[in-house]
């Protein structure tokens, strides 16, 4: 039974609020911390550069996300003078990290999963940074065992599908629930390619497949008469780790492709998270970023406009091409004209880090069954020997129970105390005693995490249309498919080929 984690892929687009002071009650320090939310809604009073004389560059790429990093790396890598343009003062996007006296912890993005030999980019980038080739991966960085386990019916139990309580007829059900995903994995469609593939554009477009596009992953388990309610939570979990939103919202074609697109259930992980990719892209950009800079316009004509950061001095960049590594709900108010260009919807999330004095958990993946959250990882797992000294527990909460802008809005109208009170409440159960060895936690709200997979996007004809060129932009970003690291990695090298071609 392959039982994938995730939780992956965090997009630009942040709803982060400036820091807050505990209250006098509480022992802990912390705030809500995270991206500039104030300064990236100055854009709808579109400040301009107009006036500013241009830079000439060959390429400006505007975003520093893992896809617009990753096209800057082959971009330069091939010779040519690019400028990454960034909003906030570091890059990192959804792989944002952070860092204390107790150790390095993701933001968003925390793992990599093992690619197979044909996934051929992921594979060449991550060889690249020194983590083996499909042949032999490096074990070190590899995420060490235990690595999962789930609270349920007050007690922890190993893995994510619980057995305990289940009759001979519904283990029946789980079992023929993953022997359908199994074979769904070594599915080809008529046109000869698997059916669910990473990148997705490499997936079959057999017309039977994309006909599950068209439906929910609720609606389809109904259909295929899969009705137990821990098979049904277990893939709930699934589409709400993979994409922010539960399997009534998503469609059967992404609830499948979590479960069938991988080959195997070994993972990449480091203390920081995906933070360590981005630290690798970052020192072979040396030179090439500007961060602090918020971009206000892109034209077709290869201009593109920004102010900085506290001054809003005004900078202006000619570029032979341009990249949009942006987010799409931002790309459209860039480009002049463009306000009706295709986007998808995106998944608001809640991430926090708890600081703690002493360990609580062996395990890597810490899932709770009866909760919003999806649980927490813990970010010293990969320290070699017992655990011993405090530790950074990251806690992941996809906001899903509203519609997107409401779950916004009331995301922000949260103060931090009722924030610290949800969390502590929500990991009382399995800990009751977390609150004593609390000594720091902290809130980032991520306003448009991800892209969401609603029936009809994946396959459909908007989002075909979003990654064709506009004269001299490129376009390059995961939530033109899924939010996935590897569909990162596909549309930066995507656009560097483009513009390299």
């Amino acid at each position: 039974m392959n039982e994938r984690l995730s939780r992956r892929a965090f997009l630009a687009g942040s709803l982060a609020l400036g820091a807050c002071r505990p209250s006098i009650s509480q022992s802990w320090t912390g705030g809500i911390v995270g991206a500039s939310h104030d300064f990236g809604h100055l854009l709808r009073q579109a400040p301009r550069a107009t006036t500013a004389t241009a830079e000439k560059a060959d390429v400006v790429i505007v975003g520093g996300g893992m896809a617009g990093l990753i096209a800057a790396l082959r971009l330069k890598q091939a010779g040519r003078d690019v400028k990454v343009i960034e909003l906030e003062n570091e890059v990192g996007g959804n792989s944002a990290s952070g860092r204390n006296a107790t150790s390095a912890y993701p933001w968003g993005a925390h793992y990599v999963p093992l690619p197979s030999a044909d996934m051929t980019d992921v594979c060449a980038l991550l060889e690249e940074f020194g983590l083996g080739s499909p042949d032999r991966w490096k074990e070190d960085a590899l995420c060490h065992d235990p690595n999962e386990r789930l609270w349920y019916r007050g007690r922890w139990l190993e893995g994510l599908m619980p057995s305990y309580g289940l009759d001979d007829a519904a283990r029946d059900e789980v079992q023929r629930f993953f022997a359908k995903m199994e074979e769904f994995k070594q599915l080809r469609g008529s046109d000869g390619r698997r059916a669910f593939a990473i990148p997705l554009e490499n997936s079959s477009r057999d017309p039977d497949l994309i006909a599950l596009d068209q439906l929910t992953m609720a609606d389809w388990m109904t259909r295929e008469n899969f009705h137990h309610p821990d098979l049904r939570w277990h893939v709930d979990y699934g589409c709400r780790d993979d994409y922010g939103s539960g399997f009534e919202t998503v469609s059967a074609w992404a609830g499948i492709h979590y479960y069938a697109s991988r080959i195997s259930s070994e993972v990449f992980t480091w203390p920081e998270g995906n933070g360590w990719l981005i630290a690798r892209l970052r020192e072979r950009l040396a030179g090439h970023l500007i961060p602090g800079h918020l971009v206000t316009r892109i034209t077709p004509e290869g201009r593109v406009e920004a102010v900085a950061a506290g001054s809003l001095n005004a900078r202006a960049w000619q570029a032979e091409a341009v990249v949009c590594a942006a987010p799409r709900f931002i790309a459209k108010r860039l480009i002049p004209g463009q306000e009706s260009m295709p986007s998808p919807t995106y998944a608001p999330w809640m991430v926090a880090n708890l600081t703690v004095s002493k360990p609580i958990s062996q395990t890597w993946d810490n899932v709770l069954r009866d909760s919003r959250s999806l649980g927490y990882i813990v970010a010293t797992h990969q320290q070699l020997g017992p655990a011993s000294g405090p530790t950074v527990l990251t806690y992941y909460q996809p906001l899903d129970h509203l519609p997107p802008a409401e779950a916004r809005k009331e995301a922000l109208a949260k103060s931090y105390a009722a924030w610290c009170n949800e969390i502590l409440a929500d990991l009382s159960g399995p800990h009751p005693e977390l609150r004593s060895h609390l000594t720091h936690l902290d809130v980032w709200l991520w306003g448009h995490a991800m892209a969401r997979p609603v029936p009809g996007f994946l396959h459909g004809p908007e989002r075909a249309a979003m990654s064709q060129p506009l004269g001299k932009i490129h376009f390059a970003h995961s939530d033109m498919s899924l939010s996935l690291f590897e569909e990162a990695c596909h549309w930066g090298h995507h656009a560097a080929r483009a513009i390299l071609a």
